[in-house]
């Protein structure tokens, strides 16, 4: 990924995460639909969801967002900073304890191991922020951020991180982590590239296969990733006979499939005027198939992503 990329990316992620923190504690403390404090409330599940899945750079538009509100508010210092205080721990701590000794730096919530973690992690920072406000401002504050914390994480960030890492999660938008001084790459389920070449198209069938297997998949849900993942494969090569496709495959839950070619603009997901009955078939049953289907260009970059 160039620079250039990274730096779109990261933007992007913490200006979606300040608006949505915005959305959830702005307009609904403007209702007084809560009597609550300020820096807790149906927005609880944020710090740990959006720290978990986008780390430091969903923690910063976060802290945007809180800025913006308690300007707007006109919100005394200590509960501005213990709003920050909150935002900051859960969505550092989570990102951070969550990761640490993982081999693929991965979000699962496939095991009953992975819900207990979860769990743990969020009653830890909670009981952190917690014990910061009963000192910062009282009691009072101590329940409030305790429950709030841990119910709406629970409660609410629990389905939504399964939504999302379903449909979303192929690579982690986390920050790059470093071990030593080094940087340790995500590692995917599968890494290959092919062109027009049917062999090396085949091999990587087999490491699908081989992939599915492993994780119990049975035949007719093999047969019909293959069958999208070669529809998406001919399209962009008969589209583009000399192209070289990079592909990142992963399996959680659902099968995920990245397709990355530098050519010039092509959305294999739209049909062509000169294109026959039988490739817009195909495309449709790629469409009715696939839980997601998405395409972005840049910088001469296509990226295809798929889940099945």
């Amino acid at each position: 990924m160039t620079t250039l990329r990274r730096i779109k990316q990261h933007f992007t992620l913490t200006i979606f995460s300040a608006i949505v923190y915005f959305c959830f504690d702005y307009f609904i403390y403007q209702t007084s639909f809560l009597n609550v404090y300020s820096f807790v409330g149906l927005k609880s599940f944020l710090p740990m969801i959006l720290g978990l899945n986008f780390g430091v750079y969903g923690v910063l538009g976060e802290l945007i967002a809180v800025s913006i509100k308690c300007y707007l508010i006109h919100s005394t210092t200590k509960f501005f900073l213990m709003e920050c205080i909150i935002v900051t721990v859960i969505g550092i701590g989570t990102w951070f304890l969550w990761h640490i000794n993982s081999l693929t730096y991965r979000i699962h919530l496939r095991f009953v191991r992975n819900y207990v973690r979860y769990i743990l992690i969020i009653v830890t920072l909670s009981l952190i922020c917690a014990i910061i406000g009963k000192k910062m401002i009282n009691q009072y504050a101590f329940d409030e951020i305790l429950v709030w914390n841990i119910s709406m994480s629970i409660l609410v960030g629990i389905p939504i991180e399964i939504i999302y890492g379903s449909l979303m999660n192929l690579d982690p938008m986390l920050p790059p982590i470093y071990v030593d001084g080094k940087k340790i790459e995500l590692v995917d389920d599968i890494k290959y590239t092919v062109t027009a070449d049917s062999k090396t198209y085949q091999y990587f069938v087999e490491k699908i296969d081989a992939l599915l297997e492993r994780e119990n998949v049975n035949l007719k849900r093999i047969f019909e990733i293959q069958n999208i993942v070669e529809e998406m494969y001919l399209r962009i090569i008969n589209r583009y006979p000399n192209a070289v496709i990079d592909l990142k495959a992963n399996y959680d839950i659902t099968f995920s499939i990245e397709f990355l070619f530098i050519e010039k603009k092509y959305n294999p997901f739209i049909i062509k005027k000169n294109e026959t009955r039988a490739d817009a078939a195909g495309l449709k049953i790629v469409k009715h198939k696939a839980l997601l289907a998405s395409y972005y260009y840049d910088l001469g970059l296509n990226y295809v992503h798929i889940v099945i």
